[in-house]
């Protein structure tokens, strides 16, 4: 199989895994989805669930109970979170994991947050693609990403 249909086939089961989490448990945050992929097969999936949880890339890792294998792709809707809050940062916990290669969704759209995901990892030496099946993953939050740029809107106001 050509590598953008091995992407496209993995990323359409993170989205699918997205669309399980119930909006109402997971708000005020996004619906993202995460799966890993090594040797053509699925070895882990998972999915933000609620408020305050672990996110899905800690999840999927968590869900595999082993490292990952040098072929590893981990395949996720929104990119990896950057910084720590209620969680940890999911680039840290990604990078702690080893894997190589990571294919992301669509951006964060929160303002300081969009894209510094991404260039963490690759500094530490990941091969991220980006911005995959970006308006079908991006569709997955339109409310979360409306509430962010109205929010960074009214703060550019004050």
């Amino acid at each position: 199989m050509l590598e953008g249909q091995e992407h496209e086939r993995y990323m359409r089961e993170a989205i699918g895994e997205a669309l399980l989490a119930d909006q109402n448990n997971v708000y005020p945050n996004p619906r993202v989805g995460a799966v890993i992929a090594e040797n053509g097969a699925i070895v882990a999936r998972a999915r933000f669930e609620r408020d305050g949880g672990m996110h899905a890339e800690r999840k999927a890792l968590a869900a595999l109970e082993r490292a990952p294998l040098p072929e590893a792709i981990m395949y996720v809707t929104m990119e990896p979170c950057s910084t720590h809050g209620r969680t940890g940062a999911c680039t840290d916990a990604i990078i702690a994991s080893g894997l190589r290669k990571v294919v992301v969704g669509a951006l964060d759209p929160t303002s300081g947050h969009r894209g510094r995901g991404i260039d963490i990892l690759r500094k530490a030496g990941i091969e991220v693609v980006s911005e995959f099946l970006l308006e079908e993953c991006a569709a997955l939050n339109l409310g979360y990403s409306g509430r962010e740029t109205s929010r960074q809107e009214d703060s550019k106001k004050g």
